[in-house]
């Protein structure tokens, strides 16, 4: 817990000393951009692989059931499970991606999208619904990767369909 309360504290000094901070540039913005899709496409293709390649070994998730995992590998076991029972037919569509740069090396990205093809404990199928992300990217060796990663469901008031 006690890491998880550094990095939010850390994103909230960021973010408040770097109100003038220079934007990313558009290759940036567009490499974040592929990297949010390539996450939702290894979603949707239960694919470990693409997925690993698009975070930091060493990237925090916290899932929208409150789990909360450290590195990529320990993630990937813990997701893999979850294919096998609620996510097995589960699809994720985007929504809406906004981008803020916190420096130029580093952007917290929000992420709406919409899930569909869940089931519930006991095998039914739960109507789609939406769910919002907040990941943060480093630029790292040139490349954008992500190395958190918070999910949460949107209550029915926000729901995008």
């Amino acid at each position: 817990m006690k890491r998880y309360q550094i990095l939010v504290t850390a994103l909230s000094l960021g973010a408040s000393a770097c109100a003038t901070v220079d934007a990313g540039t558009k290759e940036d913005e567009a490499a974040i951009r592929r990297s949010v899709l390539a996450m939702t496409e290894a979603f949707n293709a239960r694919d470990d692989a693409a997925l690993i390649a698009i975070a930091t070994a060493d990237a925090d998730f916290v899932t929208v059931t409150g789990r909360w995992t450290r590195g990529t590998a320990t993630y990937v076991r813990t997701r893999r499970a979850r294919f096998e029972g609620p996510l097995q037919h589960a699809k994720l569509r985007p929504v809406e991606t906004q981008i803020r740069f916190i420096r130029s090396d580093v952007a917290v990205v929000h992420v709406t999208h919409e899930i569909s093809g869940m089931l519930d404990a006991a095998g039914n199928a739960i109507p789609p619904h939406s769910e919002l992300s907040t990941r943060v990217y480093v630029k790292n060796g040139g490349r954008w990767l992500m190395t958190a990663f918070h999910n949460t469901g949107l209550p029915a008031s926000q729901q995008s369909h």
